[in-house]
Formats: structure tokens, sequence, C-alpha cells
């Protein structure tokens, strides 16, 4: 979808439609002389009817297009700058976690099994958040899979 040139593809398809019009009536209806701009007024509004059409459908394509990459655009931005803001919130808690741990281990307050635990707790929530960073299309769905814990306690 980021090529957008439904104009462009109705014109030329436009095109095509004409020329394919005049040559039905040179070779099916048998008539006399190949007119490539119908002489009759019927015929040559028919055409430019049809032609108006489909270039205006092309034109609603682009626009429409357009509108739907520009808002999944602005989605991303926003997932980017939530991501930002939610990495550097845990970042922060990481480290003050870490500091605990240290502490801990100094003081030897928990036992070796409690401290695995602690472990494991702290790289799970990191491999959560770069889970998360890590989703390429934007849907709740996609979202939520990412944040699912990768070990189940």
């Amino acid at each position: 979808m980021n090529t957008r040139n439904y104009t462009f593809k109705a014109i030329i398809l436009s095109a095509m439609y004409w020329l394919l019009d005049s040559m039905v009536h040179k070779l099916i209806f048998s008539e006399n002389e190949f007119e490539f701009i119908p002489t009759d007024a019927n015929e040559l509004w028919m055409r430019i009817i049809i032609i108006v059409l489909l270039i205006a459908f092309g034109i609603y394509a682009d626009k429409t297009t357009k509108a739907m990459l520009k808002k999944e655009h602005e989605k991303r931005v926003v997932f980017n700058a939530t991501i930002s803001s939610t990495q550097h919130i845990l970042n922060n808690l990481l480290n003050q976690m870490q500091y605990f741990k240290l502490m801990a281990d100094e003081s030897k307050a928990f036992d070796s099994k409690i401290q695995a635990q602690y472990d494991n707790t702290m790289l799970e929530g990191k491999e959560l958040v770069d889970k998360l960073s890590a989703v390429e299309e934007l849907t709740e769905a996609n979202i939520k899979a990412s944040v699912e814990p990768t070990t189940k306690k």
C-alpha cells in the first residue's frame, strides 16, 4: 500500500477501455471506419462517464489509502513513544531492584532459592519489554501476545 498510484492506474485503465471500446465497435459491430473519438453523441457521453467514474475511483482510492497510511503512521509514533517511556520507567525500576539485590546479597537476607526467583523475575521483565518493543504490526492481539510471559510458574 505504500505505492499508491491508483489515479495513474485508473487513467491507464481508462485509456485502455477507450481504445478497446473503439476496437469493439470496429471489429464486432463492423462499423465502416475506426473512430477513436465517436461521432455519435450518445456513445461519446457514455464513454466519458465511464472514464470519469474510473478516474474518480482512482482518486478516491488514493485519498483513502493516504488516510489509512497516515493513521497507521500515527499509531506507530504513539506506540514507539509509549514503548520508549515504558522502557525508561522499567530501566529505572530494574536499576533500583539491582541496588536492592546488592544490598540483600551483602546482608545475606535471602536464601539462594529466593535470589534465583528474584533473578528470574527480573530477567522475565526485561524479556517482556524487549518482545513488546519488537512488535511490528500494531494490533491488539499482537501487543497482548507479546507480553505473555515466556516461562510459566
